[in-house]
């Protein structure tokens, strides 16, 4: 396909650049005369336009507009002697595509500027014959093509007015991409966007030509539906979009499956303003993501209230570590041959100054969410060697002391040197520490997982499986995990012995530990016939309520001093220790 192109200047050495590029496919003539490029420019003789800024008098920006009025079609591209980006904005805005360098005039430069001028001043020209330009970009979402926030709203205003007037009902979706994210940060941001066409693009089939989707922001897209019959068809056109969203996407050959959470507000039931109809709907999306995400769920009252407590404890907990609000509880692991407390487990508190102690599962998967949960579990780590650093320096020498770790933590870069650090700081022993790590947090990217336990592992600590059985449980992935100890869950524990089904699987949680050299522990033991169960099992150790709740360092203190043996306190036999 042969390009050509007219270069108007009257500088020989600008026109000499131009003749050495040797590109079979581009075709050059010069023009000296601005009068002469008018005519040839509404003959359209050629497909670019170079001009030479220098070539034009100051009224040069009008000259620019004048050229680009007599034939939208041809692309202008000025030639400036030096990198002027106030001069390069001006020609742009009086209507030239691009720009180039006297300095930058070879051939992949100049091709790749044709390319772009091409393309743009093709792209300029569609939407200018569908509507105003200014008027589109100003309304519009350049990437998908949907209306914008601020052409939303203005449809919304307009169909709360005529509601008013006709006692017609509205109905607002508003939608969150579930998991955009992670294709976002995993595949690059090309895919993100083609993802984002897409999904308007099934949107847009799945309602009425009379209703309106628009991207809101970001992987957020509200839908306006107009004489709606209440909940009725709210319901059947979320189960729509649920059902259309939930389909594979297809892109670059790769299927990617996404889903969303959507909100609903009612007018007038739910407001009687479209500013608080969108806030009443995002307040939905927000319970619909909390229940599980891949729901819709409608408006109620109660809604308010229970993001207000939620909004409340975060704000309250980005200042809880500042202002000393957290304090660690221990619970007591006892070993089962001697009866006696050989460790304990640091679990977090939230000591709030209005709402009392605020359990973990309050305020943990909050703390998750925005991003704190790495400086909670450090601010842990730390206090709860110091203490133990005390029990050890009062006697209890041998004791042992376990410490939670959320998966958030495997995606920082420092973790290996903030283990490292804080040990050192606390002077504690490292084989003394016992880190607890979930299922959940380490089945996403295994070969990272692995490579992280081990650098933490050569610092002579040991590696805990928290909550064995409930999530993946894949024995491939858990004989390649540097672990030392295997947790029974406590979901399997409070059945026994009664249930067969949990009396089972703990067995061969047990079972299977022993066999691959590994540590056992029971927790949630709570009554003695479950202590007899993981005895006879010769489980190495059990923690739950039957030994004590988590408590505090002093309250642990006093458990120490009393040197309970367990074994006797619920007259059990000892078991002999076996000498391996």
């Amino acid at each position: 396909m042969q390009i050509s192109i007219l270069v108007l200047t009257n500088d020989a050495s600008i026109w000499k650049d131009f003749l050495q590029i040797d590109h079979a496919f581009l075709n050059k003539q010069r023009i000296m005369n601005l009068k002469k490029v008018f005519e040839l420019v509404q003959k359209k003789r050629f497909d670019s336009l170079f001009i030479d800024m220098e070539l034009l008098d100051g009224n040069a920006a009008n000259t620019v507009y004048q050229l680009q009025q007599s034939n939208f079609e041809i692309p202008i591209v000025m030639i400036l002697s030096e990198e002027d980006e106030a001069q390069a904005i001006e020609m742009q805005k009086a209507g030239a595509q691009d720009f180039i360098l006297k300095s930058e005039i070879e051939e992949k430069i100049v091709l790749r500027t044709i390319r772009y001028a091409t393309n743009k001043n093709q792209l300029l020209n569609q939407l200018q014959k569908s509507r105003d330009l200014e008027h589109h970009l100003a309304y519009h979402d350049f990437l998908t093509g949907l209306p914008n926030r601020l052409l939303f709203h203005d449809r919304l205003n307009q169909a709360v007015k005529k509601g008013k007037r006709s006692k017609d009902e509205v109905a607002l979706f508003f939608l969150d991409l579930d998991g955009f994210k992670k294709i976002n940060d995993t595949l690059g941001h090309s895919f993100g966007d083609e993802l984002l066409k897409m999904v308007a693009s099934r949107l847009k089939r799945a309602i009425r030509e009379s209703d309106t989707v628009s991207r809101f922001g970001g992987d957020e897209f509200t839908v306006l539906l107009q004489n709606v019959n209440s909940v009725p068809d709210t319901k059947t056109i979320a189960k729509k979009i649920l059902e259309t969203l939930s389909k594979p996407f297809t892109i670059n050959e790769r299927e990617l499956y996404i889903t969303t959470s959507i909100g609903i507000s009612l007018f007038p039931r739910d407001a009687s303003d479209s500013e608080t109809l969108v806030k009443k709907a995002d307040v939905a999306m927000y319970r619909a993501k909390a229940a599980g995400k891949n729901l819709y769920m409608h408006y109620t009252f109660s809604m308010d209230e229970s993001l207000f407590e939620s909004l409340t404890l975060e704000n309250s907990l980005r200042k809880a570590i500042k202002q000393d609000e957290l304090v660690v509880y221990y619970q007591p692991q006892i070993e089962v041959n001697t009866g006696k407390i050989y460790g304990l487990e640091a679990l977090v508190r939230w000591q709030h100054p209005d709402y009392g102690i605020i359990p973990p599962d309050k305020f943990i998967t909050l703390a998750e969410e925005i991003g704190l949960i790495t400086e909670i579990d450090e601010w842990v780590l730390r206090r709860a060697c110091e203490q133990t650093k005390i029990w050890h320096s009062n006697g209890f020498k041998n004791l042992k002391i376990s410490v939670n770790l959320s998966g958030k933590n495997f995606k920082q870069k420092n973790l290996f040197k903030r283990f490292d650090r804080i040990l050192k700081d606390t002077e504690f022993p490292a084989e003394h520490l016992w880190v607890e790590i979930t299922e959940k947090s380490i089945v996403s990217d295994i070969e990272h997982t692995i490579e992280i336990l081990n650098q933490l592992k050569s610092l002579g600590l040991k590696i805990a499986l928290d909550d064995f059985g409930i999530a993946y449980s894949s024995l491939n992935y858990l004989k390649r995990l540097p672990i030392d100890m295997l947790k029974v869950d406590r979901s399997f524990v409070g059945g026994i012995p009664v249930d067969r089904d949990d009396s089972a699987i703990s067995t061969a949680i047990v079972v299977l530990a022993k066999s691959m050299m590994l540590q056992v522990i029971a927790e949630g033991v709570e009554t003695k016939d479950q202590l007899m169960f993981f005895k006879a099992l010769n489980c190495e150790g059990m923690q739950g309520y039957l030994f004590g709740k988590p408590q505090t360092a002093a309250s642990t203190t006093n458990l120490l001093k009393s040197n309970l043996n367990f074994t006797s306190h619920f007259n059990l036999s000892p078991q002999p220790t076996v000498v391996k």
